[in-house]
């Protein structure tokens, strides 16, 4: 009894020093930024030809992952005050939401069904703009000027392989068509848009040479042209393997 009075007042100041020691911080998981853009091809664009190397979209398997999933659902805002003259906001902004159901739902002519589990919420109109330079923690679509042969652009951030964060930029230098019946040798809003949320999932560009069918080859089909709406084999195959 005695030794453990004498030993009390040692074990309180250590307890006392352990408690008034500095907690260090656990590190921050290193961020990085990734983009892609999607190219319009002019020769496509004037005469949309199908070349005979091309494997066909529900026979093709091939998909690239870009190296993150998100593992949540993917909120996202619209900046409508960007769209621009000639394009109603109502439009682009239904296109846009369609752009991401192609992809969340898996949405193909293949037959297969909807394995995917990834998610995504329209979350409202914002005076933010889609950035690839600082992360803002918002998921903003917006209109901007980009270069001549870019039809849009999608940057994102991953940590740990999560991403998140996805911006989705489009060229305002376009003249964009919002349905087949309008078109008027216009790209198509809705082919760019699945192509650039699959990239905002974790998806990679394929080969225009061989996997040009598939929504997530480099270069759109050409003007008037929506069949890269929908999705081919790889992509599917892609979604699944991320969801």
């Amino acid at each position: 009894m005695n030794r453990t009075r004498r030993l009390a007042p040692w074990l309180a100041l250590m307890l006392a020093l352990l408690t008034a020691a500095p907690v260090a911080a656990a590190p921050e998981a290193a961020v990085q930024l990734y983009w892609s853009e999607a190219i319009i091809d002019r020769a496509a664009a004037m005469t949309s030809p199908a070349p005979t190397a091309v494997v066909p979209a529900c026979s093709d398997k091939t998909y690239n992952l870009s190296g993150g999933r998100w593992t949540k659902t993917l909120g996202w805002y619209f900046r409508a005050s960007s769209t621009p003259a000639g394009l109603l906001r109502s439009d682009a902004r239904r296109v846009i939401k369609r752009g991401y159901g192609n992809i969340i739902n898996a949405r193909n002519d293949c037959g297969r069904a909807d394995r995917v589990s990834a998610s995504a919420s329209y979350l409202g109109r914002t005076s933010a703009k889609p950035s690839c330079k600082s992360r803002d923690k918002r998921n903003v679509v917006g209109f901007r000027s980009l270069g001549a042969d870019v039809l849009a652009r999608t940057c994102w951030w991953v940590s740990s392989g999560r991403i998140i964060e996805a911006d989705i930029q489009i060229n305002n230098n376009f003249s964009w068509a919002t349905s087949l019946s309008t078109c008027r040798f216009q790209p198509m809003l809705e082919a760019v848009m699945t192509h650039e949320v699959g990239h905002a999932f974790g998806m990679g560009h394929v080969g225009e040479r061989k996997h040009g069918r598939l929504t997530m080859s480099t270069r759109l089909d050409g003007n008037c042209n929506n069949q890269e709406a929908t999705l081919g084999l790889g992509d599917v195959l892609g979604l699944e393997r991320l969801y």
